[in-house]
């Protein structure tokens, strides 16, 4: 009997002994040697003892149950694991790599929103042109309201034998187009840009009422027509600027300041507002900071019915 028992004991301490240097095996197996009960237990296994099957099998049974083999910081010691899990760490910082490549959401703040546009082609009909300034004055004989209009070389009162076909088309919101007068005077300013030549800017006289500020101004950056600019100022005022990684200048908000005929209003972007006897609105008054890019300024000023 006491023999049996020393043989017993002796085993035991076999298996600690070899316990310890398969416990080192084990943790690379599994999860299990995050906790202290279950470390005690995977020594056990590897004994050589016949009984040690049911050790593992209750073992086994504990890790698949533990909880805590879920939240422990395995992915420390174990590559494989911490390959899967990581996935989701580069999702939560991609927004702020994301971001610094918004020039309008970083730094400072919004440096600006997407607003209306506004732009204006005129043309006269077989006769192309070179970029620059376009000035038509003749008559509608069309309705009043757009967005297309169509017009005659024909001076107003007068009787033209020969037909002088011009089209003005104006996109922009409809309560921001223009009331065309029956004897107009348009001219609309296009520049080279991105893409060939692009809208500028545009202004409408009524020729019956000589001495009056242009029934509609509109434009795309902070300059009104050549012909426009002895009776309107375009003048932006910094709101905020916001970095812009990669940019050439950081991105910047303005207020849009207009003076028309000794009248005076600063507009803010989208807002809108009377300017003496016209109406005046900023759709949008920013700049995103890239490189070359052109301003995201528009709007408009225009007589009510």
């Amino acid at each position: 009997m006491f023999a049996v028992v020393a043989v017993a004991c002796a085993d035991d301490t076999t298996a600690m002994t070899s316990g310890s240097e398969a416990s080192t095996t084990a943790s690379t197996a599994g999860p299990d040697t995050t906790t202290g009960p279950t470390t005690t237990d995977a020594q056990t296994t590897t004994a050589p003892e016949p009984t040690g099957a049911s050790t593992i099998t209750t073992v086994t049974t504990a890790s698949t149950t533990e909880p805590a083999t879920t939240t422990d910081p395995v992915t420390t010691t174990d590559p494989t694991t911490a390959t899967t899990t990581d996935p989701t760490t580069p999702s939560t910082t991609e927004p702020a790599t994301v971001s610094t490549t918004d020039p309008e959401t970083t730094g400072g703040g919004v440096c600006g929103v997407e607003g209306d546009t506004v732009s204006a082609e005129l043309a006269q009909m077989g006769k192309p042109v070179a970029c620059g300034p376009l000035e038509f004055t003749g008559t509608r004989i069309s309705p009043q309201k757009g967005p297309v209009w169509q017009l005659d070389g024909c001076a107003c009162g007068d009787n033209c034998l020969i037909p002088d076909p011009w089209t003005l088309s104006v996109s922009a919101p409809a309560a921001w187009l223009p009331l065309m007068p029956a004897c107009p005077r348009i001219v609309v300013d296009r520049v080279e840009g991105f893409g060939g030549c692009q809208f500028a800017a545009i202004s409408v006289w009524d020729l019956q009422a000589p001495g009056e500020p242009a029934v509609y101004h509109a434009g795309h950056g902070l300059s009104p027509t050549q012909a426009g600019a002895a009776e309107l100022t375009v003048t932006p005022q910094s709101v905020e600027t916001c970095d812009c990684m990669g940019c050439c200048q950081p991105a910047e908000l303005w207020d849009l300041q207009f003076t028309l005929g000794g009248a005076d209003v600063t507009l803010t972007e989208g807002e809108s507002a009377p300017l003496g006897q016209r109406n005046a609105i900023n759709f949008e008054s920013h700049h995103i900071g890239l490189c070359d890019a052109p301003l995201d300024v528009h709007w408009a000023i225009r007589k009510p019915a």
